[in-house]
């Protein structure tokens, strides 16, 4: 379990739900773990990757005011009862400013989507942070940036790309559902209510 005085992520568990609810914390998000076991990817990884990416430490204001437009609700960041981007934008410009480095999904030159992956074990790396600009989503950036990073997490020699998702998020479970992922632990996230 992860706390702090406001904000609680925790195993999903019913009893758990009531326990906090009673303690003055709404139930905010759950989340699950995806897991793609990289030597099991029965698709061709390069048909995927349709826009050119670069792996890159450049670009950071490109990939903030992406980050801040993507997460709208996303609980990692909207950490108060009521999602506010003046929050939000300063969570993520922490998480950002913390990049080494990071893949960049290019349209036109213009970066319009982003990936960034953290080694959490010897054979693992993590998606840490990701998201598309919403007017470029249909250009299949999203697929594109997560084959590559299977690719190259591949490449690298880890044998599993892992991350955690809203299951609100169908659209990106979708994604790791594209490559073979399973879903396990799942975690909620709860907010204390009133004032910070």
């Amino acid at each position: 379990m992860t706390e702090t005085d406001r904000y609680i992520v925790a195993p999903t568990d019913a009893a758990n739900e009531i326990r906090m609810q009673r303690n003055g914390f709404f139930f905010a998000d759950r989340t699950v773990k995806t897991t793609i076991g990289l030597s099991k990817i029965a698709v061709d990884l390069d048909r995927f990757i349709r826009l050119p990416i670069i792996e890159t430490t450049d670009f950071k204001d490109d990939v903030l005011r992406i980050a801040v437009a993507s997460f709208a609700y996303d609980r990692r960041f909207h950490v108060l009862p009521d999602c506010s981007t003046d929050v939000s934008s300063v969570v993520l410009k922490k998480w950002v400013e913390e990049l080494d480095t990071f893949f960049v999904a290019l349209f036109k030159e213009r970066p319009v989507g982003f990936l960034a992956l953290k080694e959490t074990a010897p054979d693992t790396v993590f998606v840490h942070l990701a998201a598309v600009e919403e007017k470029y989503r249909m250009t299949g950036a999203a697929m594109a940036l997560y084959a590559n990073a299977c690719k190259i997490a591949k490449e690298r020699g880890y044998k599993k790309l892992e991350g955690r998702v809203s299951t609100q998020n169908t659209a990106v479970m979708n994604v790791y559902t594209a490559f073979g992922a399973t879903f396990s632990e799942p975690q909620d996230i709860f907010i204390k209510e009133g004032e910070a």
